[in-house]
C-alpha cells in the first residue's frame, strides 16, 4: 500500500482492482513507471473478492478514487458494470480500465494503445508480416484490428471454435481490407511451422502457465517475434529459448500499459526513451 505520508494534494490516485492486487507485478510496474516519469501520482492495490467486486465498481463514483485498472480476472467482468463503454469494449467485450465522469462511469480499453506501443519502443514492424494469432475471444478482439492497422500480409486466426474464428475475421474486416485472412482449428499443443510466421501472439488463455503447451513447433526462426500476455514465465519462454528468437509479454506488456495509462490519464508526454530505460532497470534486476 502506498505510504500516505508522502501524497501531495496534487497526487492523483489510480485503484487496480484484483483478487491479490497488492502483491501483482503490475501495481509495483505502474508505480516505478510513475515515479521514472516525475509524476506524483500513484497506484494503489485493492484486494476484492469476485463476490463483492459488483458492489465495489458501482460505489467507485461515489468515492475518492476516480480512475480503476482492472487484473485480468476482472477485465470481463467488469464491462456490464459499466455506463459507457468505448468501442474497443463494445467490440472485444474486455476492458482494463475506467474513470468517473458527472458521477458515470466510462470504461477504458488499453489494449491497442499499450501494444503499438510496445512494438515501436521494441523495433518491431508489422509491414507485410505474417501472423498467427492464438485465440479468437475477448485479447484477440482488442488486438487484431491493429495487426491490421499496423501492414499485415496474412493474418491466420487459430481456436478451437472455427465459427468463433471466422466471426472475429468478418467482424473486423474493414481494419483487414488488404490482408490475407487464414481460419485454423485450434488444439493445445497443436504443431505450428515457425518458418512461415513472423509473429506468433498467445491470445489463448492469459490466466495460463510455464506449463501449460500452447503449440508445438517445427522447423527454424530465429527472427520470430512471440507475444504472449500471461504474466510471468509461460510455455512461449521455453520455445523463445529453443529457437533463440524474441518473446515480449509480462514486463514488458505491463511496463507499456503503464505508460499508456500515464500519457492517456495523467498528462504526460510518453517516449520510448521512458521504456527502454525502466525496461533496462528490471532485465538487470532480474
Amino acid at each position: 500500500m502506498i505510504d500516505e505520508g508522502i501524497l501531495s494534494k496534487e497526487s492523483r490516485l489510480i485503484a487496480l482492482y484484483g483478487v491479490n492486487a497488492q502483491n501483482s507485478p503490475f501495481l509495483k510496474i505502474l508505480n516505478d513507471t510513475f515515479k521514472e516519469l516525475n509524476l506524483v501520482d500513484f497506484a494503489i492495490g485493492l484486494n476484492i473478492n469476485p463476490e463483492d467486486f459488483p458492489y465495489m465498481v458501482r460505489e467507485m463514483p461515489k468515492s475518492k478514487v476516480k480512475m480503476a485498472l482492472y487484473e485480468p480476472e476482472y477485465q470481463e467482468v467488469v464491462v456490464p458494470l459499466l455506463d459507457y463503454s468505448e468501442n474497443c469494449i463494445r467490440r472485444s467485450g474486455i476492458c482494463d480500465g475506467a474513470y468517473v465522469g458527472d458521477g458515470k462511469l466510462f470504461g477504458k480499453c488499453f489494449y491497442p494503445a499499450a501494444l503499438e506501443l510496445m512494438l515501436a519502443c521494441e523495433g518491431v514492424n508489422l509491414k507485410n508480416s505474417r501472423v498467427l494469432l492464438l485465440g479468437a475471444g475477448t485479447i484477440a478482439n482488442t488486438i487484431l484490428p491493429l495487426l491490421g492497422v499496423m501492414g499485415s500480409k496474412k493474418i491466420a486466426v487459430a481456436d478451437s471454435i472455427v465459427e468463433r474464428a471466422a466471426e472475429i475475421l468478418e467482424k473486423n474486416s474493414v481494419s483487414l481490407a488488404t490482408v490475407e485472412c487464414d481460419i485454423l482449428w485450434f488444439e493445445n499443443g497443436m504443431v505450428v511451422d515457425v518458418s512461415e510466421y513472423d509473429m506468433i501472439v498467445n491470445a489463448v488463455d492469459i490466466h495460463a502457465h510455464s506449463d501449460k503447451r500452447v503449440i508445438t513447433v517445427k522447423g527454424e526462426n530465429d527472427q520470430l517475434v512471440l507475444l504472449d500476455f500471461v504474466r510471468g514465465k509461460s510455455s512461449f519462454d521455453k520455445i523463445a529459448s529453443k529457437l533463440g528468437c524474441r518473446k515480449l509479454g509480462s514486463t514488458e506488456w505491463m511496463l507499456s500499459t503503464a505508460l499508456s495509462v500515464a500519457g492517456e490519464w495523467l498528462d504526460t508526454e510518453v517516449k520510448c526513451d521512458d521504456y527502454e530505460k525502466i525496461i533496462k532497470n528490471y532485465n538487470k534486476a532480474e
